[in-house]
């Protein structure tokens, strides 16, 4: 999964200021400046404001963040399989073994965020995967 417009999902928390766009100023107006309400590309603040509101989302419909690294979540019930997420930035890695499953995880996704379903995994962060079903295999490989 992909997250449309990432960074212009977080909130800001301080108050910031920008010039005003150009094409945008109009005559007798060029002395004024835009009072930012959300987080821009290009801002400091952009990629923290926007792991905040992706954390704070996960959280609120059951997901658990590891303890051992900050971009996987997890979540398990007593008589079902577990669910993991794994964030890179604006990409998400499902890993659910039932496809209805999958389905309602990203229809929760899909409520808070404008998302681009980008179907199976066949490659991150350089790690090629591939799966064969019928004998349960997951092959990952990374080569140069």
């Amino acid at each position: 999964m992909d997250v449309k417009s990432t960074f212009l999902h977080g909130k800001l928390d301080e108050t910031i200021y920008m010039k005003q766009p150009i094409g945008f100023v109009k005559k007798d107006n060029e002395q004024k400046v835009c009072l930012l309400n959300r987080s821009l590309y290009g801002l400091k603040q952009s990629p923290r404001m926007w792991y905040r509101r992706f954390n704070d989302y996960m959280i609120k419909i059951g997901f658990s963040r590891s303890a051992y690294d900050c971009c996987v979540y997890w979540k398990c019930h007593k008589n079902e399989k577990p669910i993991y997420l794994l964030l890179y930035v604006d990409y998400m890695l499902l890993a659910i073994q039932s496809m209805t499953e999958i389905a309602r995880v990203k229809r929760l996704l899909n409520l808070e965020f404008e998302m681009k379903d980008l179907r199976h995994a066949k490659k991150i962060l350089g790690i090629e995967l591939t799966k064969n079903r019928k004998e349960k295999v997951l092959h990952l490989s990374q080569v140069d």
